[in-house]
């Protein structure tokens, strides 16, 4: 806590001198950027029915699915600590309870391990007035974030461009009339890297491990004939089900249990939401780009090569992954091994989770290697006779 505490203060003076002549590092902008406005509504209830419904139903067929498709035991501390309100709420389809929680998910624990909060959140962020020091760091953290985004999207695109719904009450900090919520950066510059990937009118995408939804939200919101896939947990599911449905209220959705998947149902709507096992029932060759950001990380080596069979089975045309240096050589040795119809075009390192470290002097070169990420774009590429080769297990 004393070095959190120190780390904090650093940064938070640091920012302080780097932005002391830049008109955006005021800091009633982080006080904006935190007020409350809760949704009042109760008009979704059918929603919150049918996720109620399609969650039970993918934690019951979890337990014979392949245990490749289990939750880490990162994910499993998560679920002690923080998930046990939503989780009772979803199984007794308690739909009260879960409207509070979700209309509110960005400051309550239900979205734990899916958000980048800061240091203290709840007692000096969400508690009243914010101090002088919280504000400093947290904006000096936003703003090395916003400069890094426009230096990786070159400078293609307005500060507007970041704006998302006001669903679960998001914070940020608001800078010219713009919430920037917290993570908005980077989701926004991976939807438009997916993106450049997809070349034909109308296009499917598939992420594994999409957190509450924030990339999609982009993609969709920027890309018109697109068909969006995501496979997660299932509590994460339920809430990126939430926030996808209230964002797109007009888009067709197919959750777990309400359709079986195929080419035609796929191609029939705008997004698919399933648990991570659904990937073994996609059909091949169903999906033109896959995406995942640090979801697979974590996972076993056996784990992944299941997960590749999969990816490589249903995707056409590229597949782009952003995680840690263990498990991007994990990947890169394994498709390089196993699958001749994937090929790795690019590897590049990712200043996403250490550009702040770095800013600030923070850390040093150890902190920056620590938090330093990796992105990898394969490419399907022709070969004869076979598409693919599943590893062995």
């Amino acid at each position: 806590m004393i070095a959190a505490r120190l780390n904090m203060w650093t940064f938070a003076a640091h920012g302080a001198r780097r932005f002391r002549f830049d008109p955006r590092f005021n800091l009633q902008n982080v006080s904006d950027g935190f007020a409350s406005h809760i949704d009042e509504s109760n008009n979704d209830s059918e929603l919150l029915e049918r996720i109620c419904n399609a969650y039970i139903t993918a934690v019951d067929h979890q337990r014979s699915a392949s245990k490749a498709y289990a939750a880490t035991e990162w994910w499993q501390q998560v679920r002690r600590r923080s998930l046990g309100p939503v989780i009772r709420a979803l199984q007794s389809r308690d739909i009260c309870a879960l409207r509070k929680m979700y209309r509110n998910f960005y400051r309550d624990a239900c979205s734990a391990g899916l958000l980048g909060v800061p240091f203290g959140m709840s007692s000096a962020y969400f508690g009243g007035a914010i101090s002088n020091l919280h504000r400093r760091f947290y904006l000096s953290h936003a703003l090395y974030r916003i400069d890094y985004w426009r230096a990786q999207t070159g400078n293609r695109f307005e500060l507007q461009d970041l704006a998302g719904p006001e669903i679960g009450n998001p914070f940020g900090v608001c800078i010219d009339g713009t919430l920037v919520t917290v993570g908005a950066d980077y989701a926004h510059c991976c939807a438009k890297q997916v993106g450049t990937l997809l070349h034909s009118e109308r296009t499917r995408v598939a992420e594994i491990g999409g957190g509450f939804g924030g990339m999609a939200y982009y993609l969709l919101r920027d890309r018109a004939k697109l068909t969006y896939c995501d496979f997660d947990l299932p509590e994460t599911i339920a809430l990126s089900s939430y926030y996808l449905m209230k964002a797109f209220p007009r888009s067709s959705f197919i959750l777990y249990g309400e359709q079986r998947l195929t080419k035609d149902s796929i191609d029939r709507a705008d997004v698919v939401l399933m648990p991570a096992f659904e990937l073994a029932n996609m059909p091949a060759g169903c999906i033109d780009v896959t995406f995942s950001s640090h979801a697979m990380s974590d996972i076993s080596c056996k784990a992944m090569g299941e997960y590749l069979n999969n990816i490589v089975r249903m995707t056409n045309s590229a597949f782009l992954y952003i995680g840690n240096r263990r498990a991007s050589k994990t990947i890169s040795d394994l498709i390089a091994d196993a699958y001749d119809s994937f090929q790795l075009v690019e590897t590049r390192s990712s200043g996403w989770h250490s550009h702040r470290v770095s800013g600030a002097g923070v850390g040093g070169a150890a902190g920056r290697d620590a938090a330093t990420m990796f992105e990898q774009c394969y490419m399907r590429v022709v070969v004869p006779q076979h598409e693919w080769a599943p590893l062995a297990h």
